[in-house]
């Protein structure tokens, strides 16, 4: 048995085995910590499909979605690989209180990959292309008989062998999977191709071959010859596709199989993976038509003569029918004849040809390896159909792709006939002849988004060829603005274009990827999320349910398609943070005393246009007391181009512009020409190197990092005001401070506080302070010139220490600061900061040059303490030799 284990280790290290890369992808890619601890054990079976007898909740389901986008830019086209790689709707088996799922939309080129040569390999395999989506989806039927099935499924690379071996544990025999049955057909393509890389004129290749400039072998490698194969595989219910590649020596070869139904076999869509081919019956294109209840289309169509030319003109070849169900065709027919005020029996046939040959398509289209976005040639001259794939889970029960015909969804598809394969539509296709943007430029009711899209040149990316999808408000929708965004919008400014990249997506999004009851995440082009959410139908409801965009806009008409994309109208514009004027912002964020004096002021509109800044806007409840606040309730004609009020409020504003994340210890220059004081704290006990409080002048950020257009928001707990004063300046404007300034002058060190360049904090006894302590002291011999100076000095720090720094501390951790008198002082909070022996009874007060607190006693400078000699004995030491003086 030891032995068998180890060969198994080894087979499996040496050699990859086929995998099945459209289900299990779970096993190549690392997932998320918390999705790995609650999530169910990720086996997973081949087929995408359950047994027909496995219920919705016998099924054990789980999603990983995978991380957003980065912002793409409108002008910045996406690589040509990517181009045709469409956006997956990723349903979540999680759901909230009010029972409606979560989707996610996330591009393939944005999950995580297969490796290297798996991912060449399907780009290279012809004719046998994997979805263009990819759901970590895991589903089993719990109620399976078999317990090997399952496993082989989940752990292919194993083989029979190994189960079988198990017998014992209670595995059976494993049942054959239908590509190895009956009735199935084979083609095998082989490719060669030496890939070698020269470097001059000489190059070793991975293998250890040395090979000249012209790729002859001038050395093989000493330690023998290497064989290395890359297996991958991809299901589909008629299609199995293993394509392997194989490098021996340095030459590549790679092989692919590709096992069908062989035609006129077929399994049924839902069936197990068990199920073989079996034989279906073939009928004529009318009845095909006739058991999809597409009936009407193609007896008009042969009616009208056309049928028989677009079959005749097939030279040969099978031909792909789109055709509408009968509901769609009769009401589609009927609004024709009512527009064009034609006889069905006269007029009908000639005008309808362009109709029946725009729902051709030459050669056989098999929905399953049709790429998204993908665009077929109709049989009309100039018109194509594109090609929509939305995949879901089989943990909904609902069919696991869906399709879309130039955003009409195809209700049945790939239907077999005798003239054609046919797939039923759930409306009628028109031809397309108008770019997005033209479709926008021909509605009354979009000429401001005309205008602004024309103005910002975002029209040039929905005049290209890459598809496009964008979410029009109409005029109506910009009267419901605020005046600041609605000006800025309508005129173009700021960052106008970044509030039309909110209603933008490089794909095409059709209303048919939205679910009722579920929500739809798809992201934008400044990669954020739209979530999109379909309401549920109601009994007796015939119009399609409403479907809501971040639950604020609601889309008033869908799937208006043009040759490069679809147009959705709405009636409420989708704002974005980082497009919104500063005005605006304030508003959201509840700064309405400050929003207010902007406008009271005239300035609202010069702070609307500033790029690059940082604004600390004071709270509601920090300005509320203030004169300001005053007089904007009382007498708001005098706020009115008032010098004073001017420079407040542009005392509030820095450049650049600067989050938390970059914030440090400084000063920097407001647009009022004064300097602010940014400092930092930390409030951790333990962790005091970690800097989590930011002040500003003292006033400490409540609330930070808000984005605008061009700018950063960060909301304080005071209003702040500019200094005029430094320390000295300030000591001698408060005759309570006169005692103590006395002090400052006989210790000579006026110009210390006077000094612009440095920046100190002050800690001042008031005078009342120094009376009560010379009563205590009459006795005491006067103080010499030394210790006038270490006392005065013991209340000097060189440094900003706000009382916002000062935290409650306990032993041992215990905080102090250095005055420069080389005295260590404890610094703490009980009902107020403290500071040694001393409270401080007034914080903050803001000086040129540092800040200032009011205590309330003196802070006397501790002597270090007196060493004490105490005779010791003598002890004899002999003398040491000179390896005791060595060590």
């Amino acid at each position: 048995m030891l032995r068998l284990w180890a060969s198994l280790l080894l087979v499996c290290a040496a050699q990859a085995s086929p995998f099945y890369s459209d289900f299990m992808q779970h096993l190549t890619r690392p997932l998320p910590l918390h999705r790995t601890l609650f999530a169910p054990i990720p086996f997973a079976p081949l087929a995408p499909l359950e047994p027909l007898h496995a219920k919705p909740s016998q099924r054990v389901a789980s999603v990983w979605a995978a991380p957003p986008p980065a912002p793409l830019a409108a002008q910045q086209p996406r690589p040509q690989a990517l181009a045709n790689a469409p956006l997956l709707p990723l349903y979540s088996n999680s759901y909230g209180s009010d029972s409606i799922s979560d989707t996610e939309f996330v591009p393939l080129e944005q999950q995580g990959r297969h490796d290297a040569a798996a991912a060449a390999v399907a780009a290279t395999t012809q004719g046998v292309e994997q979805k263009p989506f990819t759901v970590d989806a895991i589903t089993t039927d719990v109620n399976s008989p078999n317990p090997a099935v399952f496993f082989q499924q989940s752990f292919p690379f194993f083989g029979n062998e190994f189960f079988n071996s198990f017998g014992g544990f209670g595995f059976g025999n494993s049942q054959e999977p239908w590509w190895k049955g009956p009735n199935v057909c084979t083609e095998k393509e082989e490719s060669d191709g030496a890939t070698t890389e020269t470097d001059g004129d000489e190059a070793v290749d991975s293998f250890g071959q040395e090979r000249d400039g012209a790729g002859n072998v001038v050395r093989s490698p000493l330690f023998g010859q290497f064989h290395f194969s890359v297996n991958s595989c991809a299901e589909k219910p008629n299609k199995h596709v293993c394509t392997k590649i194989v490098n021996q020596n340095g030459k590549k070869k790679m092989v692919t199989m590709t096992r069908q139904c062989c035609y006129g076999y077929g399994r049924p869509r839902n069936a197990d993976f068990t199920v073989p081919c079996e034989k279906i019956e073939i009928k004529d294109i009318a009845a095909t038509a006739a058991d999809m209840g597409a009936q009407q289309f193609i007896e008009s169509a042969k009616s009208a003569g056309e049928l028989g030319n677009m079959l005749s003109n097939s030279q040969g070849k099978k031909l792909t029918l789109f055709v509408p169900n009968d509901a769609a065709f009769q009401e589609y027919r009927s609004q024709h004849q009512q527009e064009n005020n034609v006889d069905d029996s006269k007029g009908e046939g000639s005008q309808m040809s362009s109709i029946f040959k725009l729902h051709s398509v030459q050669g056989e289209v098999e929905l399953e390896d049709v790429p998204n976005e993908k665009l077929l040639q109709s049989e009309l001259t100039g018109q194509k159909i594109r090609i929509n794939t939305y995949q879901l889970p089989p943990a909904l029960g609902l069919e696991p792709y869906r399709y879309a015909a130039n955003c009409v969804p195809i209700v049945q598809h790939d239907k077999l006939s005798e003239q054609a394969l046919v797939h039923t539509l759930n409306g009628v296709l028109k031809p397309l002849t108008k770019n997005v943007m033209d479709l926008i430029r021909e509605r009354a009711d979009m000429s401001i988004m005309r205008t602004v899209l024309e103005k910002t040149n975002i029209s040039a990316l929905l005049e290209g060829d890459k598809p496009v999808t964008i979410f029009v408000p109409t005029d109506a929708a910009f009267d419901k603005l605020e005046p600041h965004l609605r000006r800025a919008l309508k005129e173009g400014r700021g960052c106008a274009s970044n509030i039309l990249k909110n209603h933008i997506l490089d794909l095409t999004f059709c209303s048919l990827a939205t679910l009722p009851g579920a929500k739809t995440t798809t992201y934008n082009l400044l990669g954020e999320p739209l979530l999109l959410n379909r309401t549920k139908q109601v009994a007796n409801q015939t119009e399609p349910s409403a479907i809501y965009i971040n639950n604020a806009a609601k889309i008033l008409d869908a799937d208006i398609m043009g040759t490069n994309g679809v147009l959705h109208v709405i009636d409420t514009i989708l704002p974005t943070d980082s497009a919104l004027p500063m005005t605006t912002l304030l508003s959201q964020k509840n700064i309405t005393i400050f929003k207010r004096l902007l406008e009271a002021s005239g300035l609202d509109y010069q702070f609307d246009d500033m790029d690059n800044v940082t604004v600390f806007a004071p709270t509601d409840k920090a300005l509320q007391h203030s004169e300001w606040a005053r007089k904007l309730a009382e007498e708001p004609e005098s706020l009115k181009d008032n010098k004073d009020l001017a420079e407040f409020l542009n005392y509030h504003v820095i450049k650049p512009m600067i989050k938390t994340c970059d914030l440090s210890e400084s000063l920097l220059p407001t647009v009022a020409g004064s300097n602010v004081r940014l400092n930092l704290y930390s409030t951790h006990a333990l962790f005091s190197d970690v800097m989590n409080r930011a002040t500003v002048n003292c006033a400490r950020l409540v609330h930070f990092d808000d984005e605008s257009c061009g700018s950063v928001l960060h909301q304080l707990d005071r209003p702040l005001t500019a200094p005029k004063n430094n320390l000295l300046q300030s000591l001698e404007a408060n005759p309570n401070y006169s005692k103590f300034l006395e002090l400052v002058r006989k210790a000579n060190l006026t110009h210390l506080l006077a000094n612009e360049s440095d920046s100190f904090t002050l800690l001042v006894p008031k005078n009342d302070v120094f009376e009560e302590f010379s009563e205590s002291t009459e006795t005491k011999p006067a103080q010499s010139q030394a210790e006038l100076e270490a006392q005065v000095k013991t209340h000097i720090v060189n440094d900003v220490v706000c009382c916002a720094g000062i935290i409650p501390t306990n032993w041992p951790f215990v905080r102090s600061i250095e005055s420069i008198s080389g005295q260590h002082l404890r610094i703490t909070r009980d009902r107020r900061p403290k500071i040694e022996n001393a409270g401080v009874t007034k914080c903050d007060l803001i000086a040129t040059n540092g800040i200032l607190h009011e205590i309330n006693d003196i802070i006397v400078p501790r002597s270090p303490p007196a060493q004490q000699h105490r005779p010791r004995p003598h002890i004899y030491q002999p003398p040491r030799g000179d390896f005791d003086v060595f060590f």
